[in-house]
């Protein structure tokens, strides 16, 4: 494609002038369809640029032109920005669609289950993400199947995949979900060495003292259970209407 057009189109989309670039678009690809790979390309940019400025509305639009050109991608985009919006029904929609256009990868099994477990079906979040992991096992698919296990209470399956998701890649968040996973199994000295060493990685994190604090307050440890919690209020004061004598 002539420079001239990307540079026009670019910026009639960066400026929010969509029939205007739409429009173009389309008389582009009316006189030459060879050119709808550096299309597609310029409303992927576009719409990943008008999501780091968190303007969904714009990504929206964006997307929905892309799936005229190129589904697959398209619906794939969009239920990203669906997710992001927390329209999660949307995003399943479309991630789905995508799958009918031939997307069959690890990446959109996972995102239909994160879509799944934000609305807290857990059961199918589970299925989806055991379907991504079988067709490429991360990270990110492990710590989800774990996080799911985790909101059904089923803390042997939290603890599995969470430990999996340990074996490729240790995060401070993965190793404090280990200890909010053996917390509720009641393994409090399990859950106070994986809360420790979710803050050994990130000393700032408030949800780490506060839960180590619980464990130890639930082995009569009070004067550690006391220092956790002080510094959990000092790292986030919404712990202040928490204390443990709650639970």
């Amino acid at each position: 494609m002539e420079e001239a057009n990307i540079d026009k189109i670019e910026d009639l989309l960066n400026t929010k002038k969509f029939f205007e670039a739409f429009e173009m678009i389309d008389n582009i690809l009316k006189e030459n369809g060879d050119e709808k790979d550096d299309i597609v390309e310029i409303l992927e940019a576009s719409g990943e640029n008008f999501i780091s400025e968190e303007d969904n509305e714009s990504a929206e639009k964006v997307f929905k032109k892309e799936i005229l050109i190129e589904p697959v991608n398209g619906y794939f985009n969009l239920g990203l920005v669906y997710i992001d919006m927390n329209r999660n029904d949307d995003a399943i929609g479309n991630f789905k669609k995508s799958t009918d256009y031939g997307n069959n990868s690890a990446d959109i099994y996972k995102f239909i289950g994160m879509a799944y477990m934000n609305k807290e079906d857990y059961d199918n979040a589970i299925i989806h993400l055991n379907k991504s992991v079988s067709i490429e096992e991360n990270f990110e698919n492990n710590h989800y199947l774990g996080l799911s296990y985790l909101g059904k209470e089923n803390y042997d399956g939290a603890i599995k995949f969470f430990n999996r998701a340990c074996d490729i890649k240790e995060n401070y968040e993965t190793l404090h979900y280990l200890g909010l996973a053996h917390l509720g199994k009641e393994n409090y000295d399990e859950a106070i060495n994986f809360f420790t060493k979710s803050l050994n990685r990130n000393t700032d994190f408030a949800d780490a003292y506060y839960y180590r604090g619980m464990a130890y307050y639930a082995i009569e440890n009070e004067i550690e259970a006391i220092k956790d919690y002080k510094k959990a209020c000092d790292l986030n004061n919404e712990y202040l209407d928490l204390p443990y004598e709650c639970y």
